[in-house]
């Protein structure tokens, strides 16, 4: 068999990431209401005004804490069974924001909960991950062997897992709580 070198598909990588942004606006209301106030607030050019587009709610202090959703997923094979998701705002600025998607609880004993660090790209519709169990700042493409120990697409594959990830929760997922809504205008 013929050894074909890995090459990047970098339409399909950004098609992974665009869906990914979707999914978790849908899955973060509250994100979105939050971009556009700070999307209306840096057209006007304005540091006072940009310092107005926080939602009172959200003080520096709760900002954190208000802005996070926990999702509990159900086994159909195992009943009793259950996977608990947390995503959860990192840091939000005008046109990124980082978000932390977590399985909180543990399945398994020798199994490590996923956990996967993700930067959402306001202006470009796209959201990447940027980190997965610790792991930072991964390539497009890696030699194999490396010291790491990473597949040649560990980077698409990290961004695909995150997507049915995400695709899941949308699915098959319950929040635990009413997301909230804040009004844009």
């Amino acid at each position: 068999m013929k050894y074909r070198p890995y090459r990047i598909d970098l339409s399909r990588q950004m098609a992974d990431c665009d869906a990914n942004f979707i999914r978790l606006l849908k899955l973060m209301p509250a994100l979105e209401s939050f971009r556009i106030k700070q999307l209306q607030s840096s057209r006007e050019g304005c540091a006072a005004r940009r310092e107005e587009a926080v939602p009172a709610s959200w003080s520096a202090g709760t900002l954190l804490e208000r802005c996070e959703r926990e999702f509990v997923i159900s086994s159909p094979c195992e009943p009793g069974s259950e996977a608990r998701v947390r995503i959860s705002v990192v840091e939000v600025f005008a046109y990124t924001s980082t978000l932390a998607v977590t399985q909180v609880n543990r399945v398994s004993d020798w199994v490590e909960p996923p956990s996967i660090l993700v930067r959402m790209y306001h202006d470009a519709a796209t959201a990447e991950a940027v980190a997965y169990q610790g792991h930072r700042a991964f390539l497009a493409r890696y030699a194999l062997p490396n010291p790491a120990m990473y597949h040649q697409d560990e980077k698409r594959q990290i961004n695909e897992f995150l997507g049915e990830w995400l695709r899941l929760c949308l699915q098959a997922g319950r929040s635990v709580s009413t997301p909230e809504f804040f009004c844009a205008a």
